[in-house]
Order: structure tokens, then C-alpha cells, then sequence
């Protein structure tokens, strides 16, 4: 089995998204309708698969600085509930300049919904900011 189909078997983007941010702003990565991940509508994701994102930021300015964030939500009638910090292993906290980050994210029972975003702290750089979502596992 080549490298290619171990991956193809465990391996599933579950959505890919980019943002461009230039004021002291937080702004969501848009994942097309509904914007924010459902992960029963994505993946059929089981106990034990993981999910992890990696993002980057890219700017040729060195004076703001830019993170990550990533929340989950309950369900409110198919659409996302009440946002909050989710549990992940990562650093999210960025820097100046071009950046990069990664994190897994643990799926919490009742919270079906992922939102992530890019955090930038002034309007003086702009950064281009992308993130891809993935799951890992047999069923993702």
C-alpha cells in the first residue's frame, strides 16, 4: 500500500476556508453555507477520531499581531447555539508577521458546531488567513 492511499484511508478534509483580516477585528472563517463547520453534516466522525486544523497567516507587515481561535457550539434548531472556547491542545496565540499554527480539537458531547476564526490586533497589517480542517480516522 503506497503512502497515498494510507492517507486517502485516514485522512478527510473537512473543510478548507480564507479570510483576509485588516482592522483589530475577529473575523470567522466562512466555510460556505451555514459558515461554520456542522460536524455531523461533514464527517461521520466516530468516538476516538480525532480532528485537527492548520492555519496561517501571511502578511509582509511585522507591526500587528494575529491568532487563532477555535470554538464549538450546541446545535439551535440546525443552525450553531451559543459559541464558546473548545478544547484543543494548541497554542493558538500567533505573533507578529507571517504565522503558523496547529491544533487538534476534542469533540465535546451536545456541541456539533465548530467556528474558527482569525484574531488581529491592529489596522495596520493585513493578513491573508487560511485554515484547513481535518479528520482523522476510518469514519471521518
Amino acid at each position: 500500500m503506497t503512502v497515498r492511499e494510507l492517507f486517502d484511508a485516514d485522512l478527510h478534509l473537512l473543510g478548507s476556508a480564507k479570510v483576509t483580516v485588516s482592522t483589530a477585528t475577529t473575523t470567522a472563517f466562512d466555510f460556505g453555507t451555514p459558515n461554520d463547520l456542522n460536524m455531523p453534516a461533514v464527517s461521520a466522525l466516530k468516538r476516538g477520531d480525532r480532528v485537527f486544523a492548520v492555519f496561517t497567516a501571511t502578511t509582509t507587515g511585522t507591526t500587528d499581531t494575529v491568532s487563532f481561535v477555535v470554538q464549538d457550539a450546541d446545535d439551535s434548531s440546525g443552525s450553531i447555539g451559543t459559541p464558546a472556547t473548545a478544547v484543543t491542545d494548541g497554542t493558538l496565540t500567533g505573533g507578529t508577521g507571517t504565522q503558523y499554527a496547529h491544533t487538534a480539537i476534542k469533540m465535546q458531547a451536545g456541541r456539533p458546531w465548530l467556528r474558527l476564526a482569525a484574531k488581529s490586533t491592529g489596522a495596520t497589517d493585513t493578513f491573508v488567513c487560511t485554515v484547513q480542517v481535518y479528520g482523522l480516522g476510518a469514519a471521518a
